[in-house]
This record gives structure tokens, sequence and C-alpha cells, in this order.
């Protein structure tokens, strides 16, 4: 979430920019509350502690000025997986090579097309680094890719429409 050029590490973070947001034009809480749709106890809350339901962000965002933005990025814990963290997470999925880099491990899961197995290595690697090992997998090996490939579009459409609306 970018508030402002902000990104926030912690709640409190977010509140203190509503807040200071909201002075700036001039607007006492009640007023950016009425105008915004939340209740006051809402705002309150919102600017003291940071925590807000998502519509009631989006919506006092709109009304002080702010647009709300979420970009995927690469879970940094997850992308620097050791090939035995893999296999521990992913078991039996590259048996015959347990130090297998990540690549491997897509990419064999994108050749066996489990719609939860591959959103779970979505969520580790991120949609974009699925999609390019399935790229690059069409590549260099199109009769094999060629076999599951209405499978795997379908689930990698789905994941991305879920992604984006869920953002």
């Amino acid at each position: 979430m970018v508030i402002n050029s902000l990104q926030p590490k912690h709640p409190e973070e977010v509140g203190h920019a509503l807040s200071k947001k909201r002075k700036a034009l001039k607007l006492t809480q009640e007023n950016a509350a009425r105008k915004s749709g939340i209740s006051l106890s809402m705002l309150r809350r919102a600017e003291s502690h940071g925590r807000i339901p998502l519509p009631h962000l989006l919506r006092l965002a709109d009304t002080i000025g702010y647009q709300v933005h979420f970009q995927e990025k690469p879970l940094s814990l997850r992308n620097n997986q050791t090939s035995a963290d893999l296999n521990k997470r992913y078991p039996g999925l590259i048996w015959s090579n347990s130090k297998a880099p990540k690549e491997v491990f897509i990419r064999k899961a994108l050749l066996n097309p489990r719609f939860t197995q591959l959103l779970q290595l979505a969520r580790d690697f991120g949609i974009a680094t699925i999609q390019k090992e399935w790229t690059i997998l069409c590549t260099q090996s199109p009769s094999e890719s060629q076999r599951v490939a209405i499978e795997v579009n379908r689930i990698l459409r789905n994941m991305e429409r879920g992604f984006t609306q869920c953002s």
C-alpha cells in the first residue's frame, strides 16, 4: 500500500498520514467521516491506530484526495528458501533431486498442474515468477507444455483475476 509515496511498515503510519492529510485540508474528523460515509469512531480508530477495514479506507482516502495502490512484491523470505526448504514444502514434487533450484520446482508443478500447489507457489514467489517459468517451459519444452497448456493457462488466468480483484 502506498499512501502519498509513503510505504508504511506499521498501521500507525497509515493513521498518521490520514490524519495529517485531513488536517491539511482543514477538515474536522466529523466532516471527513460524514463525507466518506464512515462512522466517526471508525475514523478516530483509523487515525489513532491505523486499523480500518479496506472498503472504509478506500472511501476515506478518496474523500481526502489519496489513492491507495497495491503492488505485488516478491516475498524475500520465501524467495531465499533453500532447496531443502522447498523439498519440505512440496514433498514428492522433485523426488530425484532434492537440491534442485526453485525454477525446477515451479516448472515441475506447471507440468503437473494442481491449482492449490500453483497457488501456493504464486504466493511464495509471485505470480509473475510462475508466469515467467511457464513462458520458459513453453519455449524449451513445447511438446510437454502443450499437453497441459489448457489447464495451466486456465489456472494462471484465474489466479491473475483473483489477485487483481483483491487489489
